[in-house]
């Protein structure tokens, strides 16, 4: 293929450079101060040689300390920091008095009232657990699509779910395990109300993030205590158990409470009226002491004043006639035994 005139122009220019700059060694210059560069990198490098495993155990070179190793393979056993683990264990059966500190400590103090036992739900027949909204291999069907996000667990699920007809918001939403679980109610029967408030609206909602937001801890898997304790739900299990003075004869009067806590509540009513009887018999001798004082005042028949006056001044006429006489014959039987010496 031959060269154009221009082609063969430029590479004639391009010889004609190169012999140039050899002729006045600047391609010379410029190879030497790239070599030197390049030595110049290579002697601030530090190259150190890593030596293998084998090499530093044999040399000792090893960090002092326990070297980190799986404690599920080396058989250790791991901690558990949940603390519901203890309580679930006494739930299980390992006997042991009932225990009430079952949760963390409140910032503030947790206290229900009889508004409260009436705002606890109730069930006419009984929830299957881990069946609606699950496939039939057992697992939980997640659908972020169609799902429905439940207020209590935060699971967008396939399943049924509640409404509100208080709040009408995504508050109001639960599904049917977490509705039988925690507040002891069955999710067909809300559905079918067309008045059903969430607990939420009936202030006894205990999911973690509304018991924080009221200063309380979390509860985590309370359901399993709960039931073996004998409460329907965890909602009655936190209500029954902190009660105020004056829901707790409500509260045994309704008969909702466990046969443990029935004992126990009336152990405590007992104990309140015993302490209100002492202090009763301690207060009488005064209000005995008043009281008769009150009553003697009342007794006295009260003169009016001029009256007073007239009897204070005859009392004092009569008197001073009496001391008149016994002066007087004082002074006459002085006289005659002055005469009859002489």
């Amino acid at each position: 293929m031959s060269l154009s005139a221009l082609e063969l122009e430029r590479a004639e220019r391009i010889r004609a450079n190169k012999l140039r700059l050899e002729q006045i060694g600047l391609v010379q210059n410029v190879a030497q101060l790239a070599a030197s560069q390049v030595e110049t990198a290579r002697a601030r490098r530090k190259p150190t040689a890593r030596a293998s495993s084998a090499a530093r155990k044999a040399a000792g070179s090893l960090p002092p300390g326990r070297v980190r190793r799986s404690e599920r393979v080396a058989g250790i056993d791991v901690p558990n920091y949940n603390e519901n683990a203890r309580l679930l264990s006494v739930a299980d059966g390992d006997g042991g008095s009932r225990d009430r500190r079952l949760l963390r400590e409140n910032v503030r103090e947790e206290i229900y009232d009889v508004e409260h036992l009436d705002a606890l739900g109730s069930r006419q027949q009984e929830w299957e657990l881990f069946v609606d909204g699950y496939n039939a291999s057992g697992d939980r069907i997640y659908d972020k699509v169609n799902g429905q996000t439940c207020h209590q667990c935060r699971q967008k699920t396939m399943g049924k779910r509640t409404c509100c007809s208080g709040c009408q918001s995504l508050q109001g939403v639960l599904c049917g395990d977490c509705l039988f679980m925690r507040y002891g109610e069955n999710v067909d029967e809300a559905t079918a109300n067309p008045e059903w408030l969430c607990p939420l609206c009936r202030d006894i909602c205990n999911c973690s993030f509304h018991r924080s937001k009221s200063g309380w801890a979390p509860t985590g898997t309370l359901y399993r205590h709960a039931i073996a304790e004998g409460y329907a739900s965890v909602a009655h299990y936190l209500v029954l158990n902190n009660l105020s003075d004056a829901a707790k004869p409500e509260a045994l009067e309704r008969g909702i409470c466990p046969p443990e806590l029935t004992k126990q509540l009336k152990e405590e009513l007992k104990e309140d009226a015993v302490a209100v009887a002492e202090q009763v018999e301690l207060d009488a001798p005064a209000d005995t002491q008043r009281s008769l004082r009150t009553s003697t005042a009342e007794e006295v028949p009260q003169l009016p004043l001029s009256k007073q006056k007239r009897q204070r001044t005859l009392f004092t006429a009569a008197s001073g006639s009496k001391r008149q006489k016994g002066a007087n014959a004082a002074r006459a039987d002085h006289r005659g035994l002055r005469s009859t010496v002489l």
